[in-house]
């Protein structure tokens, strides 16, 4: 075979390689066939976000004369009073980042256990809010649901100290946002899968964190990749969508 013939089919064959290729990237959008080789980190695309950092905080209680208010601010906290509430404002409520609640004297509706009755409006509005219930250090048996629906419990007066412990906590816990992608990808990394199943896990929770797909698709593809470990990643992915959907 002379030289010639030789050109003509390896000019057959680029040409061949060309159509494929133009074929593949015009049925193949851009995007999904540069995500091929990308990799995703959940806490560069978190603090790309540039999330809010003031910490919002709302006491509600009818001796507010109790809590160190010019201390809370003084650690920056923004601190918004409430000495009585309704149960219909729970949508205002739950706009703060957290919330210190009194279960007796404070819902005009119903002042024995109306803070009671208030966690579970508030909880079920926005389950991943931090709730600290306060007590008068007396036990009620009757409002052990009460202390069991909050994430932290305070007795009366409140201690400088034990608040600020408290409140530091709960804003690593869930506001910390950068922590808390970051333990994600943690978690991720630890799992005993390739490196490309563990990069399309990040954008799953990316894909999650950011509203592109729902809670039962997102629950479903982690279980199945992360087996045991799946319930770290869903709550700490769960605790992201909230802060970025209530930034």
């Amino acid at each position: 075979m002379n030289l010639s013939n030789n050109l003509t089919i390896a000019g057959i064959i680029i040409t061949i390689i060309g159509i494929i290729a133009g074929t593949v990237h015009w049925l193949i959008p851009k995007e999904s066939f540069t995500g091929l080789f990308k990799k995703y980190s959940i806490k560069t695309y978190i603090e790309k976000k540039n999330l809010r950092q003031n910490f919002k905080v709302a006491i509600i209680d009818d001796e507010i004369e109790n809590y160190p208010i010019k201390y809370l601010e003084a650690l920056g906290f923004t601190v918004n009073k409430y000495e009585s509430v309704s149960f219909a404002d729970s949508p205002e409520l739950i706009k703060n980042d957290l919330l210190l609640l009194d279960v007796k004297g404070v819902v005009i509706e119903d002042l024995e256990e109306g803070g009671a009755k208030l966690i579970k409006i508030i909880k079920e509005a926005r389950p991943h809010i931090p709730v600290i219930a306060v007590s008068s250090g007396y036990f009620h048996p009757e409002l052990n649901d009460y202390f069991k629906s909050s994430d932290a419990i305070l007795n009366k007066p409140i201690k400088e100290y034990k608040i600020r412990e408290v409140l530091n906590e709960l804003k690593k816990e869930f506001f910390d946002v950068s922590s808390i992608a970051s333990g994600i990808e943690r978690e991720i990394k630890n799992l005993e899968l390739s490196s490309s199943k563990k990069n399309k896990l990040n954008k799953f929770v990316i894909d999650f964190i950011s509203k592109k797909c729902d809670d039962s698709s997102f629950i479903n593809f982690v279980h199945q990749n992360a087996m045991a470990e799946s319930q770290g990643i869903i709550s700490n992915s769960r605790i992201l969508r909230d802060r970025i959907e209530n930034a």
